[in-house]
């Protein structure tokens, strides 16, 4: 089944790209900037394989960008990250998603990956931000992620899972109460369920993030605060009719809308300013505007606990990786 569903992820259009540098988002610096991609750096990428090809003198170090343990069947290498240690962080366009690789530089070599919905890096260069990804083909949830940097491929998994693991990795930051665990974020009972995982947007200090977020009963924005351990505080915003439409609706009605773009200011005495440019389609009259709110707009985020199932064997546990014991005969 996991192989079915990789393949599933990894099918892409049927073109032959390189490395874009089309999507300086992902790169999570503050102002949009396109980060200078390194001179030794340069790619292939087929119907078959996507390749790193690293400049070492007169030679040419090689390093396969793979998926779990599978080939990386990608359109094009859509940004490269360098990170300041000399690691890069390489974000790969699928057909559903986009896959994530980090890989070593000076020692040419891929240290992990996965896939993800939206991610973006924060612009301290410790966590990547995204929205877990499931099949288009099943009710789903937006689930919202962060793969710390500074820990390792095993330490990104949650108990349970194998190191080969694509799909079930990071740490929840959104809803609160939500655990990491193989279909964490499918098949949901509706009062559970959140919609809309669009961009998200990193704070210049790399310790908030905010993004839309959308239940079978109203519309909101939620803010989400991240300690030095990457400890996830959420709180959420709810939207009014008038705040969506950016003028008063006689009937209340709410519209369709979207998040143009935000401006997370700096944390300052335990308050952050927000500016947020929305757009509503549908109404009478909406126009697009902008939202003048604070953090203290926004209240402590429902606690939603997903039912985990109990795991008997795993090859992470505890933020380690170990031998799972042999099956009883």
């Amino acid at each position: 089944m996991k192989l079915v569903l990789l393949f599933m992820i990894s099918a892409v259009f049927p073109l032959v790209g390189q490395i874009a540098q089309s999507h300086p988002e992902f790169c999570g610096i503050p102002g949009g900037i396109n980060p200078q991609l390194p001179p030794d750096v340069s790619a292939t990428v087929t119907d078959d394989e996507a390749v790193l090809h690293i400049r070492r003198g007169t030679t040419d170090a090689v390093v396969p960008l793979v998926l779990g343990t599978l080939p990386s069947m990608i359109s094009e290498i859509a940004e490269i990250c360098p990170l300041a240690d000399g690691r890069l962080v390489v974000f790969g366009k699928a057909t559903w998603a986009t896959n994530v690789y980090l890989v070593d530089q000076t020692k040419a070599v891929q240290l992990d990956s996965f896939t993800a919905s939206n991610p973006v890096l924060s612009p301290d260069q410790r966590w990547i931000a995204y929205a877990k990804f499931y099949p288009a083909q099943v009710e789903g949830s937006s689930e919202y992620m962060i793969y710390d940097l500074a820990k390792t491929l095993v330490q990104n998994r949650p108990d349970g899972a194998e190191p080969t693991d694509t799909i079930d990795v990071g740490r929840v930051i959104f809803p609160p109460g939500h655990q990491n665990f193989p279909g964490s974020n499918t098949n949901l009972p509706d009062e559970l369920r959140h919609f809309g995982a669009g961009r998200l947007y990193w704070a210049p200090d790399g310790r908030a993030i905010l993004f839309e977020d959308r239940t079978p009963s109203d519309a909101g924005i939620v803010l989400v605060a991240i300690d030095e351990k990457g400890t996830p505080a959420a709180s959420r915003h709810t939207l009014s009719a008038t705040e969506i439409c950016g003028r008063e609706t006689p009937d209340g009605s709410t519209y369709n809308w979207k998040l143009d773009r935000v401006d997370v200011g700096p944390g300052a005495a335990g308050s952050r300013a927000i500016l947020v440019d929305l757009s509503a389609t549908g109404g009478d009259r909406c126009t697009p505007h902008v939202l003048q709110l604070r953090s203290e707009d926004f209240k402590a985020a429902k606690v939603e606990e997903n039912v985990k199932p109990a795991y008997s064997r795993g090859a992470v546990v505890d933020g380690k990786e170990v031998i799972p014991p042999k099956k009883k005969k």
